[in-house]
């Protein structure tokens, strides 16, 4: 089974909230900044947050050599304090059979602890992640991963403590 962002309680929101603003919307492209303008701000700022997100693209691959639209995508998700932990958890299907294990014990070591990539390092990398969910528990490894603290230009992610 093929598991996307779209698959995920973020894909979901996004495009529901992308389905009703689009309901909103007029269909005559002269009257588009008609309906801007009449907007409440709290309602013209979500509606232009939601286009702003539309057009970053922050999904590092390895051979996606981009370190400056990384690194401004990553500026702007410490400016709008971006918290990915309530909508991701880490799956053999989603993670953990995606990334090395060095990879995954660098993430591990970020977001967890020392003690929890030290346990995890003498365990095989297999098809079975339910291991590997047990030592890092989730929370603190989500938080390595997808942390608005990452540094484009190395990879490495800053030290998230979700476990606050």
């Amino acid at each position: 089974m093929r598991f996307g962002i779209e698959d995920t309680p973020a894909g979901k929101a996004w495009s529901d909230r992308h389905a009703n603003w689009a309901r909103q919307m007029p269909r005559d492209v002269a009257r588009l900044w008609e309906f801007v303008t009449e907007l409440d701000h709290d309602s013209r700022m979500a509606l232009f947050a939601h286009c702003t997100a539309l057009t970053v693209n922050a999904v590092k691959l390895p051979f996606d050599l981009r370190p400056r639209a990384l690194a401004a995508a990553s500026r702007l998700a410490g400016a709008v304090a971006l918290d990915m932990t309530g909508y991701w958890r880490p799956t053999v299907q989603n993670y953990f059979g995606r990334v090395t294990k060095a990879g995954i014990l660098e993430a591990v070591r970020d977001g967890v602890s020392e003690e929890a990539a030290d346990r995890l390092s003498g365990m095989k990398k297999g098809r079975d992640g339910g291991s590997r969910r047990a030592v890092v528990g989730g929370n603190g490894l989500v938080a390595a991963v997808v942390a608005h603290g990452q540094d484009a230009g190395s990879g490495r992610c800053a030290r998230q403590d979700a476990r606050a």
